[in-house]
């Protein structure tokens, strides 16, 4: 059960994608020793289709591109809606618009995954030196969930 707080992250500017309006369609995901990368398109008959490829590199400063990843169905994650809600109803308790949209791309921040995870990776550095972030991207049929010391790199394919 997740009991984070979700953050609104924009890795892609003019985001296509828009969680019920422009779903994401999870295209491919690739796993090796070097890298991590996940492939989306957008899913619509209106426009044309364009996809693109989150990369999480090994670099010299960070031996695993991920240190953990899971995807699930989207449908027994209600944990995810209610943190969902509270992004709404903070937004109405300060007084702000309704968001335009709802985002595909987060980042849960003192989530129990991560939490979790490094209850089990003694190899992890020390908490006030880590740099490892939850990020949570929400497609039309999954979550997909990365923990990473690295930001991924963005390519647009198409």
């Amino acid at each position: 059960m997740e009991n984070g707080k979700l953050i609104t992250w924009e890795p892609i500017q003019n985001n296509p994608f828009d969680r019920f309006k422009e779903p994401m369609d999870l295209v491919s995901m690739h796993y090796d020793f070097e890298k991590f990368e996940l492939t989306f398109a957008t899913c619509t008959l209106n426009n044309p289709v364009q996809e693109f490829k989150f990369t999480y590199k090994q670099d010299e400063n960070y031996f695993y591109p991920v240190r953990h990843f899971r995807i699930l169905e989207e449908h027994i994650r209600s944990d995810l809606e209610n943190l969902f809600g509270e992004i709404y109803k903070a937004r109405k308790d300060a007084g702000l618009p309704n968001i335009l949209y709802d985002s595909t791309f987060y980042k849960i921040e003192n989530s129990s995954f991560e939490s979790w995870y490094k209850s089990i990776d003694g190899s992890l550095p020390l908490p006030e030196d880590s740099t490892l972030e939850h990020h949570l991207y929400v497609t039309g049929n999954h979550f997909i969930e990365v923990l990473s010391e690295v930001q991924p790199t963005i390519t647009k394919i198409k």
